[in-house]
């Protein structure tokens, strides 16, 4: 009886840690995120990159101002680089930064996470590569203007 009711117990635990939202989930919908399902990474990283490939160098442009190479994540041994790229037919103060990817290693790296602002629908999105973190990085922007 006792060994029933502890593996009960640990079922149960298991299911509800399974089921909670990652730590930063909350900070970040406060700030109007909207956090996409991260079984759906590759898909939604496919679908964006084939909008924004066609942009880059004309309305969306490097920001080399923003550039970060450290750990945001939970993982304390991935070190990711984050690559942000700025809309030019977005106002600064609306948006600072429009298009961040989160890589591993150097630009040839795998993508860790993905955030975009969409202008027309004036939201936030972010997703993340389930192969490599478990939740969203810890970096949630100081500003609600921001994009990392």
């Amino acid at each position: 009886m006792r060994i029933l009711i502890a593996c009960v117990l640990l079922v149960q635990a298991a299911v509800c840690f399974a089921t909670e939202d990652c730590p930063n989930h909350d900070a970040f919908r406060e700030q109007g995120w909207v956090i996409h399902d991260k079984e759906e990474f590759n898909q939604i990283l496919t679908q964006r990159l084939e909008d924004f490939l066609p942009q880059v160098g004309q309305d969306l442009v490097l920001d080399q101002d923003e550039y970060y190479k450290s750990c945001y994540c939970y993982d304390d041994y991935l070190i990711m680089q984050i690559v942000i790229y700025d809309r030019l037919s977005t106002c600064r103060d609306e948006m600072w930064g429009d298009v961040a990817f989160a890589l591993t290693g150097n630009f040839d790296g795998d993508y860790v996470e993905l955030r975009w602002y969409d202008p027309v629908s004036k939201e936030k999105h972010i997703v993340c590569n389930p192969d490599y973190v478990c939740c969203v990085t810890t970096k949630v922007p100081l500003a609600v203007n921001t994009i990392f």
